[in-house]
């Protein structure tokens, strides 16, 4: 989608819900007429709220619109995030607004280190990635240990080559390694997978949080973007966009949880957007149940449920030394799409 396209969309669900829109963006027409800023246009203010809640949201869709590569977030996943007990709002998250008092810019600094963050199309630039990164550096100090070496770590896609070169200006370094986005189409013939004797799919119970976040802890250890904390994936599980019947788990006949496929839609993108994608979020096998099959039962289990809501294809990512998991998404036909790679700043 073309950022006209994207300026026509807002335009149009404006028109449809004006009394969010004035909420969300008071006085403002940026989505009727789009046109460059200089940071002395912006200013920084604290979150204040349900309505910047709704603001940030569209803030992040029109941002995905206009560079599809940036998807590192669902807007259920950012909702999660920020209603998070853990999650300090008022300080970890950082907004810019124009004269207007319209929202252009949005960040987030989680884990003490890790910053995102995504603005209107017209803003994007390296002095707004300066401003942000300035902010950044500053609560990492305020939140760092006494002597500690602060390290700013933040993510692109090979395809966001403007937000690329302005990170190496910046002094950012891309680190050794990287990861997969993967896609698959729906389309194409999907057979069910015999699940493993001894074992059952099934969707999560609500009990069962503890031993999911136990199993999940284990086998991302460093996976810091994702809802692994007990307060995000509450939250998560309790956002309007999470679908239970797409998360799954596998058990034995004892009934001990010994792996999942945690699916989803993004019911967001699909309203908004017009996009029709589901994702495998999450999947993963306890290493001693591995060479059952049941990581394959698991995965195949998930895309006919994503199918089966009407998702026309499915995307993951993968760690690129992962070469198991990429062996065997590629044999259930997933095709690679581009690298995401990580890149650090340490602060003096």
């Amino acid at each position: 989608m073309t950022t006209t396209d994207s300026r026509l969309l807002l335009e149009l669900y404006a028109l449809a819900a004006p009394e969010w829109w004035e909420c969300a963006t008071p006085g403002a027409d940026w989505a009727r007429k789009e046109q460059a800023m200089a940071p002395d246009q912006l200013r920084p203010r604290a979150y204040a709220g349900e309505c910047d809640l709704r603001a940030i949201v569209e803030l992040l869709l029109s941002a995905q619109a206009a560079e599809p590569a940036f998807d590192w977030l669902s807007a259920g996943q950012l909702r999660a995030l920020l209603a998070d007990p853990a999650f300090d709002r008022a300080r970890d998250l950082r907004l810019w607004v124009d004269t207007r008092g319209a929202l252009v810019a949005c960040a987030l600094l989680w884990a003490g280190n890790t910053l995102l963050w995504f603005s209107r199309p017209a803003a994007r630039g390296e002095a707004l990635d300066a401003l942000v990164v300035a902010w950044g550096a500053s609560r990492a100090r305020e939140v760092a240990a006494p002597d500690e070496r602060i390290t700013l770590r933040t993510e692109t896609r090979d395809p966001q080559t403007q937000r690329i070169a302005s990170l190496a200006r910046l002094g950012f370094v891309p680190q050794p390694g990287h990861a997969l986005r993967m896609r698959r189409a729906l389309a194409e013939s999907l057979t069910g997978q015999r699940t493993p004797a001894g074992y059952r799919i099934r969707p999560l119970a609500e009990g069962e949080l503890g031993a999911w976040l136990a199993l999940a802890g284990e086998l991302f250890p460093q996976a810091t973007r994702l809802p692994l904390s007990v307060g995000r994936r509450r939250a998560l599980m309790a956002d309007a966009a999470y679908t239970p019947d797409l998360d799954l788990v596998a058990e034995t006949e004892t009934g001990a949880l010994v792996g999942f496929c945690h699916a989803a839609l993004r019911p967001d993108e699909r309203e908004r957007l017009g996009r029709r994608a589901g994702w495998i979020e999450l999947l993963g096998v306890a290493p001693a149940q591995r060479g059952a099959g049941l990581g394959r039962a698991l995965l195949r289990t998930g895309l006919l449920a994503l199918a089966d809501y009407g998702a026309d294809e499915a995307l993951l990512t993968v760690r690129a030394d992962n070469t198991a998991a990429q062996a065997l998404y590629a044999a259930e036909g997933f095709i690679p799409l581009h690298a995401e790679r990580t890149w650090t700043l340490t602060l003096d």
